[in-house]
C-alpha cells in the first residue's frame, strides 16, 4: 500500500467538521478519482496527504511513514515524493515553460547537467516541444496546464495528486489532460485526482472513492455509466 488513511476525522479551529471516520487504502499504481461536491472533503484529503493539515483523529501511512507523527524538518523530503497539479496553473509568470519546470527540479537541488537532461524530456512527454521558451501568457490554458503537469512530474514522483485540474478548461482540452494523466500512469506513477466533472469519470475504468459531508459515500473499484 503507498496510500493509507485508518477512521481520519478532521475539525477545523472555526468548527468545521470537513472529514467524518474515513478510511481507504491505495497500492502504488492506482489510478483513483476523489469525487464529490464542493465542500464534501476532497480538498482536506489532498491537505493531509501533503501534510498541509493534520488530522483531528486517525492516521494516515504514506510510503508506510506516519504522516500524522512526522516533524516539521522532514516534511519538505517527504513531500518530494509526491507532485501537485493546481487547478489555477499556478506558473510563475515570468518565466518559460523550461524555466518552470527547472525551478521544480532546482528546488529539490538537481544540478544542472540533470536538469538540461531532464527538462526537454518532459517537455516533448507533455506535448510541448518547440515551447520551451514561450511565457505563460503565450500558452493557451490547457498548454498552461501541461506545464503544470510537467512541473509535477520532471521529480520523478511516485505520487501525482491532481486537485480539479480541468476546473478552468473546456471538455475538448480537458479530455487531453485526462489522456496525459492516464499516460502518467501507466508509466507507474500513484495519480490521485480529485474532480467534480461526472463527464471525465463516466466510463473511465477507474476506481472512485466519492465523498459527501466529510464521508466516504462509495468506493467503486471500475466507474462505468451510472455506477458514479
Amino acid at each position: 500500500m503507498i496510500v493509507q488513511f485508518y477512521n481520519v476525522s478532521k475539525t477545523y479551529p472555526n468548527g468545521v467538521k470537513a472529514l467524518n471516520d474515513v478510511s481507504f487504502k491505495l497500492d502504488q499504481g492506482e489510478f483513483v478519482f476523489l469525487m464529490g461536491p464542493s465542500g464534501a472533503g476532497k480538498s482536506t484529503v489532498i491537505k493531509l496527504m501533503l501534510r498541509e493539515e493534520i488530522p483531528t483523529r486517525g492516521q494516515i501511512f504514506i510510503e508506510s511513514r506516519s504522516v500524522v507523527r512526522m516533524q516539521k524538518k522532514e516534511i519538505p523530503f517527504f513531500r518530494r515524493s509526491m507532485g501537485v497539479v493546481f487547478q489555477d496553473f499556478k506558473l510563475l509568470e515570468n518565466k518559460t515553460v523550461s524555466e518552470n519546470i527547472a525551478f521544480a527540479m532546482r528546488v529539490v537541488g538537481a544540478g544542472n547537467q540533470e536538469i538540461r537532461q531532464r527538462v526537454p524530456q518532459v517537455i516533448k512527454m507533455v506535448g510541448l516541444d518547440g515551447k520551451n521558451d514561450r511565457f505563460p501568457s503565450q500558452l493557451s490554458g490547457g498548454e498552461q496546464q501541461r506545464v503544470g503537469i510537467a512541473r509535477a512530474i520532471v521529480n520523478r514522483p511516485l505520487i501525482l495528486i491532481a486537485d480539479e485540474p480541468t476546473g478552468n478548461l473546456d471538455i475538448d482540452t480537458s479530455m487531453g489532460i485526462m489522456e496525459l494523466l492516464y499516460d502518467i500512469n501507466r508509466a507507474g506513477t500513484t495519480v490521485i485526482m480529485a474532480t467534480h466533472a461526472r463527464e471525465l469519470v463516466k466510463d473511465s475504468y477507474k476506481r472512485v472513492i466519492t465523498l459527501d459531508q466529510g464521508r466516504i459515500i462509495s468506493d467503486n473499484e471500475a466507474a462505468i455509466g451510472d455506477a458514479i
